[in-house]
């Protein structure tokens, strides 16, 4: 197997096998550089809610302390794959240090909670989603402004929903270990109500917007490199990713406290 080669989910688990038997660190050490691509990823995808390239450094060096630990935790009886496991704990990991570090500048979450006010205000109005010159109108700014501030405020939005999911996440955390036996009514209630609340969020997404987040969040690719799949702008990406997390904020949101 060559450096540029991707490990197969079978040699992955028989080396996974092999460092839980014998607590080998160098058998780990070589896991967490088969999958060092995971908190790089989650940092260029986050990268925006920092102000500096030390911050940036900051999260991979936090994202490889979680991916350590997700390799010590990992229970393949589970039947998740290791790499989807990998990429919720180091965001959630990531999220926790951006959440205590408070990077985001009060002036982009206000300018982010204007933004969605007002393109769900022009919705209602207009009984279809705002074209950029309407919504730069309501709020009073040239449009080249508006797109100034959506690319920022986009980070915003991200992490505020990047939050909510790890909420999801710690409040799913018993239920991934429960068995199809021990599982309680009111923990299988819980399980379908947040599965409906999403599925919901997502049927109301157009083709795009559903590309989009199919591609961010379960592709993992960068808005960069999801512009040019689509072959629209980095800019317009960002426009559609932000209206996709709002759009499942609003439906979530009844269903989780952030």
């Amino acid at each position: 197997m060559t450096k540029t080669e991707k490990i197969t989910e079978e040699a992955f688990l028989a080396l996974h096998a092999q460092y839980k038997s014998t607590g080998d660190k160098s058998i780990r050490n070589r896991l967490v550089l088969e999958f060092e691509h995971v908190p790089k990823t989650v940092a260029m995808q986050l990268r925006g809610l920092s102000a500096s390239y030390a911050q940036v450094e900051d999260m991979i060096n936090q994202g490889m302390i979680a991916l350590m630990d997700c390799i010590d935790r990992y229970d393949p009886t589970k039947g998740i794959p290791f790499e989807p496991y990998a990429f919720l704990r180091v965001r959630g990991a990531v999220i926790d240090l951006v959440r205590k570090q408070d990077w985001i500048p009060r002036r982009v979450r206000t300018a982010a909670k204007e933004i969605a006010a007002a393109e769900s205000k022009l919705c209602s109005e207009l009984r279809r989603s705002p074209t950029e010159a309407e919504l730069a109108a309501e709020l009073n700014m040239s449009v080249e402004r508006l797109r100034q501030v959506s690319v920022e405020s986009a980070n915003s939005v991200t992490f505020s929903f990047e939050e909510l999911i790890q909420n999801v996440s710690q409040m799913g955390t018993a239920l991934e270990q429960a068995t199809s036996d021990d599982e309680t009514p009111e923990s299988h209630l819980l399980r379908t109500e947040l599965h409906d609340a999403l599925t919901e969020a997502i049927s109301g997404l157009n083709d795009r917007e559903r590309l989009v987040l199919t591609l961010y969040y379960y592709e993992n690719l960068t808005l960069t490199e999801i512009a040019k799949v689509i072959e629209v702008s980095v800019q317009r990406v960002s426009q559609i990713h932000s209206r996709v997390i709002q759009k499942l904020k609003e439906t979530m949101a009844d269903y989780i406290r952030c």
